[in-house]
């Protein structure tokens, strides 16, 4: 029999991957509790055992995204290698936990403002410690006469990279997380002329790109 704990754990990462994919597909708005409940097999009595509301359902999904996303950010930082080992590292784990989370990923940049100030604060906590470790891997790269305007340009540029693959990236076709991370860095740091060309497949799913 699993300990009462494990079982809780067990229950409430159920209801948030049951609720991450239909915030993701439905809509936060538009999805209900009922809903939720019938997607994680239980009783909408039951749900409310582990969440009394869709509110912190969705703050407990964004929230342990973010911490998938912040994992090994600190070893990253006081590694001593190479910037570009330490970009290539970002870029790897990046790609690979959002391709792990498309769900999760895909609700934190389109429904995260439907949380109440107090937990969108906690959010953007997490997420600006994320922006100035990738600014910090990045100033590194660049060197210390970067400006600053500069230095935020270059990193919003990438993170878009990054974060956009929610939107057409497809983790069951032939270019796997790690290849794409490669092609990813290839680009920033090489420009479009340092991707090998050879064809590999299916890359992307059908989706709407301006959406």
């Amino acid at each position: 029999m699993k300990p009462k704990g494990m079982a809780l754990d067990t229950r409430v990462f159920e209801v948030t991957e049951a609720a991450a994919e239909l915030f993701s597909t439905r809509g936060f708005l538009e999805t209900s509790m009922e809903e939720i409940a019938r997607a994680a097999n239980l009783s909408k009595g039951g749900m409310y055992h582990y969440f009394k509301s869709k509110t912190e359902i969705l703050y407990a999904i964004l929230s342990n995204f973010m911490d998938q996303v912040l994992g090994d950010i600190d070893v990253l930082l006081a590694d001593t290698g190479s910037p570009e080992d330490k970009l290539s590292f970002l870029i790897r784990r990046h790609v690979e936990t959002y391709a792990q989370h498309m769900h999760a990923a895909r609700v934190l940049l389109k429904e995260a403002n439907n949380l109440p100030q107090k937990y969108l604060k906690k959010i953007h906590e997490k997420e600006r410690r994320y922006l100035s470790a990738v600014e910090g891997i990045i100033s590194e790269l660049l060197g210390p006469k970067t400006g600053k305007d500069v230095l935020t340009a270059v990193t919003f540029s990438l993170l878009g990279m990054c974060n956009w693959i929610y939107s057409w990236y497809d983790p069951a076709g032939r270019v796997d997380p790690e290849r794409l991370s490669e092609i990813i860095m290839a680009i920033f740091t090489k420009g479009v002329g340092g991707v090998t060309t050879n064809s590999i497949g299916r890359v992307a799913r059908p989706c709407n790109v301006f959406v």
